[in-house]
């Protein structure tokens, strides 16, 4: 071998090419290929440092590898019929070269033997791309990939030069399995580490702070989620994000009402890596991906015990967890079983004082203060003065305890009134609900043969939700004066919120959810490979609202009671009345949900045929599914439903360009992806989407992509499961536009199921270009251009815009025969979902990333933003499309403006790193002109490896210590100009986060 040898190394650990990373077993799984990317996927799954010569294995092809085998056996495997040999050098790392011939010497060895140069790591930024270079040599080596979760990039010995690079890591996107993670679609990777060093306490949390996630659903009361995870990939309408565990498809939770999926039921401890495609496509994973996907890669092994401990806190609120987890890798298979429990505290409105006094005037905004107080106020039931006073109402006062109120207890209060923030009130509306949780998890596989394995995942968590929030309300009641409490002995109204000792309106939801999957995997003659799976995914649950909704009857009863024993007392702060009157008339209303996604799916993945730039791979599958869904509120509504799909798709990787051997090494330079999906719905009927992809690569630092997408999202079950229900068109207060507006009178109003209803649409564009310059290395340059465009929004359509809209809308209006020259009177009109309106919304995506070494250090510096330039919504029949692009709105709009920055350095037994978030400028919600946004957000985070501080565990293997910091400035929300008069879609009122975790491993 001579000075072109090539050192391919990718590590997952403190030290490459060692001894114990030979040795150790790793699952192989890859296909049949070129050799030469076969080797460097070896490199990259194994962390062992295999060196060739590209001029020996270009043109030949390796056979498919597949099983759990050291780095060694795979390449062994790999190079069967090559006429080369791998040999296993002191140092761990791997040599091929030509199988000696009968009479030929061994392997090369003195002074004029090849040296191998070290390498050593680097910290980079999740998803950025490596280039290893040869330390003894200027001329720049290939460009390699790692699939390892957390490894770093590989750089050039301290003594050899000051390069460093940055990792890649294959990702998600295609089902085809690539030596490339930069593919013709964008995807962005985020490790463990990322997810750690942010400091958010959930992944709902962490993903809102990334730049692809425009906007949040958030976590309060007041919005649709009510303290369930999910995520708006470019701001785009809830629920059309789909979720993925592993690759595979979840069924949106029924505590959703089946419109999406509860990121808080994933076992946070048990997550590996999320990866983000932000363009949507449902040709490779079916419906629900107009926005985009989000795979949520779960551990599958561990070698060992490990435990991780973790306490957060803020101001007012605070979380915290511990995990468990053991494992193993053999020849034969692997394992991992992790447990974990977690607690998060509830932050109310009266925790912070930003809600205490709603006067929002001191911000240029309105008075929202109401009379829901405690104690409330007292008025008159006819208009005229309050006996004994000389006002109409009076706030009443707070009394000592035991003692009476009369009328003359009101007189210094006359013609004022107790005014508060009634959302405030007691413990106050949730800005973060509480939260506890206990989960477990575990995958494995076992080898039947070297061909053949069998695997399995099961995760399971029961997540309990809840929020002690507002007094019970009384809204103008009126008190008869036979109340022994009324001190006015004539019949009043009152309007107050009881104190705490009679209670709480409280949210608290039990959900159960279950992950099972079974399956098989092997390889079949001629290279092809064969998957084939089962799963059950199920959630049961319960929403218990306590205290919201009074029986009017008993309430009525109980403020005429004549006794005091039987009467409501209204007017304290304290005891309002005994536990059973209370009871009677506030109770529980209780609503139990399920959930349940039964799928099979098998695919087989090989190459078809062999061109002269490579080989056409090639995935062509079938799933089948069965969704139920069930909600149940007792003595009020059953509703049930099902339905069952079907689908068969298909993805080609084409090979159209590859460079000249007389070029160098030859490499792939332009490759067309193209994949197809049909899907069969027993409720609805089709869809079929597609996805194309053109990748071109002039150089081996350049990459230039461009990809367009089909999507869709079928109707909720929900959508296509209605009640007949029957009102009055008086109820409504309905109009009728072609009879000169007159009131609709005797016509009904039917809510009902449209059965004509069809699926959300959606097309994706994307063009981009990556660059790592080699005059630079260690630096990479990206920018995508996309657009998203949604059609058929489903929505409920109110009768009033049905009959404005006669004609858009046939077969919604029935009339009654009319005279000639007249038109009949509106005798129905159906109150249904429609598919109409859309979203359009387009913008830039752009990133840099440099990492350097010096001296003891290595250093890490990347941006990226996305720059939103167009998001145009059409909601109404007849309405213009309306601009929410910089327009606040409280379900979907765009922020101009994301970014991010990072600082980070690595010295060994320590690591920091300093990461900014910007949020641009935009306006409020109309018809407001506030100007918001315009600010940063800095988190820190540092990790310190006790072993190297002289510091040591229990006879850890390995040990370290965690701090980070998320919203170093406890920077709080800004105030907006409508309720709840902060921007959720924004806001986090945690203010400044610390977190501190314990990770150890045996």
């Amino acid at each position: 071998m001579d000075s072109a040898l090539l050192a391919l190394a990718l590590c997952c650990g403190a030290a490459c090419a060692s001894e114990a990373a030979s040795a150790a077993k790793h699952r192989i799984d890859q296909p049949a290929q070129p050799l030469g990317e076969s080797l460097r996927a070896i490199a990259r799954q194994t962390g062992v440092s295999i060196v060739f010569d590209p001029g020996k294995v270009n043109g030949r092809t390796s056979r498919s590898v597949f099983g759990h085998l050291t780095a060694a056996e795979a390449i062994a495997r790999a190079l069967e019929g090559s006429g080369l040999t791998p040999t296993v050098m002191s140092d761990g790392s791997i040599v091929v070269r030509p199988a000696p011939t009968p009479g030929t010497s061994g392997p090369a060895s003195g002074p004029g033997a090849a040296t191998v140069p070290t390498l050593e790591l680097a910290p980079r930024p999740s998803g950025m791309a490596v280039a290893v270079a040869d330390a003894s040599s200027s001329r720049p080596m290939m460009a390699v990939t790692a699939s390892l979760v957390n490894s770093d990039a590989a750089s050039t010995e301290e003594g050899h030069g000051t390069v460093a690079s940055l990792g890649r890591i294959e990702v998600t996107g295609s089902r085809l399995k690539r030596i490339e993670a930069d593919g013709p679609t964008p995807v962005n990777v985020y490790t463990r580490g990322d997810i750690d060093r942010s400091g958010q306490p959930s992944l709902e949390r962490f993903l809102s702070t990334l730049n692809e996630a425009s906007v949040s659903p958030g976590e309060s009361s007041f919005v649709a989620t009510t303290g369930q995870g999910s995520v708006q990939l470019r701001g785009l309408p809830l629920g059309s994000t789909l979720v993925l565990i592993n690759g595979r498809r979840l069924q949106a939770v029924g505590s959703s009402s089946a419109n999406f999926f509860n990121l808080n039921l994933i076992p946070m401890a048990a997550v590996d890596r999320i990866e983000v495609v932000p363009v949507g496509s449902s040709a490779v994973y079916g419906g629900d991906a107009l926005a985009g996907v989000v795979n949520v890669i779960l551990k599958k092994s561990l070698d060992g015990l490990v435990l991780d401990a973790r306490l957060a806190s803020g101001q007012g609120s605070g979380d915290g967890n511990i995990s468990m987890g053991a494992g193993t890798r053999t020849q034969s298979g692997s394992y991992i079983v992790l447990g974990a429990y977690n607690k998060a505290s509830p932050l109310t409105m009266a925790e912070r004082g930003f809600f205490v006094d709603a006067d929002y005037r001191r911000f240029g905004g309105v008075d929202a203060r109401t009379r829901s107080c405690t104690p409330g106020t007292v008025s008159s039931s006819t208009g005229a003065n309050l006996p004994g006073l000389n006002s109409s109402f009076a706030a009443i006062p707070t009394m000592a305890p035991g003692q009476a109120l009369t009328q003359a207890s009101f007189t210094a209060s006359a013609g004022q009134a107790n005014l508060c923030n009634s959302m405030a009130n007691g413990k106050g509306r949730a800005l973060v609900h509480g939260t506890e949780s206990l989960s477990f998890h575990a995958a494995g596989d076992y080898r039947l043969s070297d061909d053949w394995s069998v695997f399995g995942e099961l995760t399971h968590a029961k997540d309990k939700l809840s929020a002690e929030e507002g007094g019970l309300l009384l809204s103008n009641v009126l008190v008869p004066a036979t109340n022994p409490h009324n001190p006015f002995s004539v019949p009043v109204r009152v309007t107050a919120r009881l104190g705490p000792e009679n209670g709480f309106e409280r949210l608290a939801r039990d959900t159960d959810f279950t992950r099972a999957l079974v399956g098989m995997r092997g390889e079949l003659p001629a290279g092809w490979e064969l998957e084939a799976s089962f799963s059950s995914t199920r959630d049961d649950g319960q929403r218990r609202l306590s205290n919201t909704t009074p029986n009017v009857a008993a309430r009525t009863a109980a403020l005429a009671a004549s006794s005091a024993a039987a009467a409501l007392n209204p007017f304290t702060a304290g005891k309002a009345a005994s536990d059973e009157v209370l009871q009677a008339i506030w109770s529980d209303s209780i609503r139990d949900n399920h959930g349940r996604k039964d799928q099979v799916s098998a695919f087989l993945r090989g190459s078809v045929l062999e061109l002269p730039a490579g080989s056409v791979d090639l995935i062509a599958g079938a799933e089948a599914a069965r969704d139920r869904y069930r909600t149940v509120t007792p003595g009020s509504f059953d509703i049930a439903a099902r339905r069952s799909n079907s689908a068969a798709f298909g993805e080609m990787h084409v090979p159209l360009w590859r460079s000249s051997p007389s070029e160098g090494p030859a490499r792939e330079m332009a490759a067309l992806t193209i994949a197809a999906r049909r899907d069969y719905y027993s409720d609805f009927g089709s869809a079929s989407t597609y996805q194309a992809g053109l990748e071109f690569r002039p150089s081996k630092t350049t990459l230039l992509r461009a990809s367009t997408a089909t999507s869709f999202k079928p109707p909720t079950l929900l959508q296509t499961k209605v009640d007949d229900l029957r009102y009055s068109t008086e109820a409504f207060g309905l109009v009728d536009p072609v009879r000169a507006n007159a009131p609709i009178v005797g016509g009904e109003v039917l809510r009902t199921t449209n059965r004509d209803l069809n699926p959300e649409t959606g097309r994706a564009l994307a063009f981009g270009a990556v660059w790592e310059p080699e005059s630079a290395q260690g630096t990479r340059l990206g920018v995508t251009a996309w657009r998203v465009k949604i059609d058929g929004l489903i929505s409920l359509l109110w009768p009033q815009v049905v009959l404005a809209n006669e004609a858009r809308f046939p077969g919604f209006v029935t009339r009654a025969p009319a005279a000639p020259g007249q038109v009949g009177a509106v005798t129905q009109v159906l109150y249904a979902e429609v598919n109409y309106g859309g979203v359009d919304t387009s913008g830039l995506d752009l990133e840099a990333a440099h990492a350097w070494k010096t001296e003891g250090s290595k250093w890490t510096l990347s941006a990226s933003a996305t720059r939103t330039r167009d998001y145009e919504v059409t909601l109404a029949p007849g309405a213009p499309a309306e601009n929410r692009l910089g327009r606040r709105a409280i379900d979907f709009w765009s922020p101009a403006w994301k970014g991010r920055l990072f600082a980070g350095m690595d010295r060994g037994a320590w690591n920091m790193g300093l990461t900014s978030r910007y949020l641009g400028r935009y306006r409020d919600s109309l018809p407001s002109e506030r100007r918001l946004g315009g600010y940063w957000l800095h988190d820190m985070a540092a990790t310190f490896k006790l072993a190297p501080l002289g510091l040591s565990l229990a006879s850890a293997k390995d040990a370290s210590l965690s701090l980070s910091v998320a919203n170093i400035a406890n920077r709080m929300p800004e105030f907006v100009e409508s309720s709840p008069y902060y921007d959720f879609t924004q806001g986090d009122w945690r203010g400044r986060y610390l977190s501190l975790r314990l990770s150890m491993s045996w």
